[in-house]
């Protein structure tokens, strides 16, 4: 595997200006400890979390209105006198949001003590439904393909797109990207009674965050952004400033990684890379075997690795992971962060959404792979294999146009301020992402600096959080941008 698994995508320039197609108060909360919900989590929920659904279009468009999309909804309710709700729009593409975690703290306590916090599972993800599925049949799931088998490779990815057809459908899979999501998002404020949202965004979920914003200004009361997409990136600026910016985080990681006498990497950049080479090639000639019996992959390991890179307070579990990789070790902390990472339901939502919002059908296919070979260069740490050439993708391959194109954000005259946060040190959404986002906004940032991506009401850092709460419960107040260290 020669390229990041990236987190994020692109945008829509269709701008609209009708609002929710959900009657005020439409949802039928009911305790998350109830039966229906018992699939919905993986540990108990808080005892006070209220479960329920919204309906909404599964397009909006006349020709789709009539076919629909259940969302998932969690609602904690506020601690005393309730003045509104603040919906959590989670990252990924395809990363659920029900029951968001927030931090226990004095600084949150300000916020949860009057507003509800509503957290959703995305269209297709989650316990949404329908729900994105592209499931291989076993045998071809495990089939092994050397990267520079470009037929093969190429083969695979038909079989991919057949399965996401035939357990999705292809109506739906036309309404899963980000267009309709954001429409949904007027949806569940309206169905919550809110006259104007409030919203908390992290990572992709700042795309819909900002779309939102020029899509609905008399809707909008105040919208946090943490972790910010440049909406005038076109996929592959996007994903090639991704690369360098994983580049420049995994080098600050193997600095901090060799203060540690048992770390396999060296503190040089180039050393560092190679050391990382040789421990994922010799994971993919031989995979770790957890105590369950389960594989563990220079993949599985790769992808890990990026995922753990996101926020620094979990480098020494990274840290971790690799010295015992490295000894051949797969424990069942080796197998945890492995299962926690790596999830096929995640990976087929992802690449599902992203079809939906940027593919465009016969691409020239030698621009492409010219464009790959420059994400793959600047992200060397990424390139264990020699790759000789790129196959085509999934979204290479999806019949439909995706509906999202870059553009520079147009903010009404009558949108509110928003609230732009970004670290330093951000790997996948570059800090340069919400210098540049607030200013077309014409709206505050907050920087933080450091290492990490999203941390906003998490208890990472009080100087944020503060500020973040301050702007959520007053957001017309006059602000200037603020440096927390």
């Amino acid at each position: 595997m020669s390229t990041l698994k990236h987190l994020l995508v692109l945008l829509p320039l269709i701008i609209l200006s009708q609002s929710a197609h959900a009657q005020p108060g439409a949802v039928r909360w009911q305790p998350c400890t109830n039966s229906p919900f018992d699939n919905w989590f993986d540990a108990e929920p808080p005892e006070d979390l209220l479960c329920g659904y919204v309906e909404a279009p599964l397009g909006y468009s006349d020709n789709a209105k009539a076919d629909k999309v259940r969302l998932a909804l969690t609602r904690l309710p506020a601690t005393s006198v309730k003045q509104g709700s603040v919906v959590v729009i989670s990252g990924g593409p395809g990363l659920p949001g029900i029951n968001p975690f927030l931090a226990d703290d004095d600084t949150v306590a300000r916020l949860t003590r009057s507003y509800d916090i509503i957290g959703y599972d995305p269209r297709g993800v989650g316990q949404s439904t329908p729900k994105i599925s592209c499931a291989l049949p076993e045998r071809d799931e495990k089939t092994v393909i050397d990267e520079n088998d470009v037929g093969a490779l190429e083969a695979q990815v038909r079989k991919t797109l057949a399965a996401c057809i035939e357990h999705t459908g292809a109506k739906v899979l036309q309404h899963m990207g980000t267009d309709d999501a954001v429409n949904d998002l007027d949806v569940i404020r309206a169905a919550l009674g809110e006259p104007g949202l409030t919203a908390v965004a992290y990572s992709y979920g700042t795309q819909v965050a900002a779309l939102y914003a020029e899509r609905f200004p008399a809707q909008t009361r105040a919208l946090v952004l943490d972790g910010v997409v440049d909406l005038s990136e076109d996929d592959y600026t996007q994903l090639l400033n991704q690369a360098r910016g994983y580049q420049q985080t995994f080098k600050r990681f193997a600095a901090y990684c060799a203060k540690n006498r048992d770390c396999p990497l060296p503190s040089d950049e180039a050393g560092a890379n190679e050391a990382f080479h040789q421990l994922l090639r010799q994971v993919y000639d031989t995979a770790l075997i957890t105590p369950d019996g389960d594989e563990v992959t220079a993949d599985d390991l790769l992808t890990t690795t990026q995922a753990l890179l996101l926020w620094s307070d979990r480098w020494p579990e990274l840290m971790a992971l690799l010295q015992k990789a490295n000894d051949g070790i797969a424990d069942e902390q080796v197998a945890g962060l492995i299962d926690e990472n790596v999830g096929e339901d995640a990976d087929d939502a992802l690449s599902v959404i992203s079809c939906a919002d940027v593919a465009i059908p016969s691409r020239d296919v030698q621009l492409l792979r010219k464009q790959r070979q420059a994400i793959r260069e600047a992200s060397p740490f990424t390139n264990y294999l020699a790759v000789q050439q790129s196959g085509l993708e999934l979204c290479d391959l999806w019949p439909w146009r995706g509906t999202l194109s870059a553009h520079v954000p147009m903010a009404a005259p009558s949108l509110p301020p928003l609230l732009f946060v970004g670290q330093r040190f951000d790997p996948t959404t570059p800090y340069i992402n919400a210098r540049q986002m607030a200013k077309w906004f014409k709206s505050p940032l907050v920087t933080r600096e450091g290492d990490g991506h999203t941390l906003v009401l998490n208890g990472i850092d009080r100087c944020v959080d503060e500020a973040v709460v301050d702007y959520l419960l007053a957001p017309r107040e006059t602000r200037t941008d603020k440096t927390c260290r």
